[in-house]
């Protein structure tokens, strides 16, 4: 029999660390490295806020609350992942269903990137119906004064093209670029933002309800 902890091993035994791996499948952290099963409720790198999510068979669900909506300032439910994610990609699909809105942010010391789709169907206000699904970069920290730059490239889709259907996401930044796939959408944009500090990555929604399976984040040296 192997004596793990004796002082003749500087580090944990291969046989061991299998031993860890088996019991603990959803939970995968190398590094910056992220594979989320959303499985399990508790997962080291992640939380999961304003909203009563489920985690079961590898789909994170949830559906919107008017009451909590409010409660937040007119945010809904929300998953986020700390991580350095200033270069790598993140990648996931989602299932959104009659939902106003879906936003992926990149973090640090404010908001630095965001993916922001829209459905103007699904609006609860006059200026939500309004609003149109778009990129935000932001160069310098995020304020009430610096909303960011607006991109909308060609063929960036709305969220209503994608109510009610499993679409893959990802994002790959890798110094000032970033690439960006939504279901067969995809864009490059290059701005000096995407060379900012980056430690959080979040994905919310607003109105309906929403699921999301294989999440990942990939860090790139």
């Amino acid at each position: 029999m192997f004596n793990f902890f004796s002082e003749s091993y500087t580090m944990i035994h291969p046989r061991f660390m299998l031993c860890i791996l088996v019991m603990c499948p959803a939970v995968i952290v190398l590094g910056g490295d992220i594979k989320d099963s959303l499985s399990t409720e508790k997962f080291e790198n992640r939380t999961a806020e304003r909203g009563d999510w489920s985690f079961q068979e590898g789909i994170a669900s949830v559906v919107s609350d008017p009451e909590l909506y409010k409660k937040y300032t007119n945010h809904g439910p929300i998953l986020k992942w700390e991580t350095n994610c200033s270069r790598g990609t993140t990648a996931f699909d989602m299932k959104p269903t009659d939902c106003q809105r879906v936003v992926v942010t990149l973090n640090g010391d404010g908001h630095v990137f965001r993916i922001s789709l829209m459905d103007p169907e699904n609006a609860m206000n006059s200026f939500q119906k309004k609003s149109k699904s778009r990129m935000i970069v932001w160069a310098e920290k995020s304020s009430k004064e610096n909303k960011g730059e607006s991109l909308q490239p060609d063929g960036f889709p709305s969220l209503g093209e994608l109510n009610n259907k499993w679409t893959h996401v990802s994002l790959a930044i890798r110094e000032n670029t970033a690439s960006i796939t939504i279901g067969d959408f995809q864009a490059e944009i290059v701005h000096k933002a995407m060379q900012r500090d980056k430690k959080e990555i979040t994905i919310s929604f607003a109105s309906g309800s929403f699921q999301l399976r294989d999440f990942t984040f990939h860090e790139t040296p």
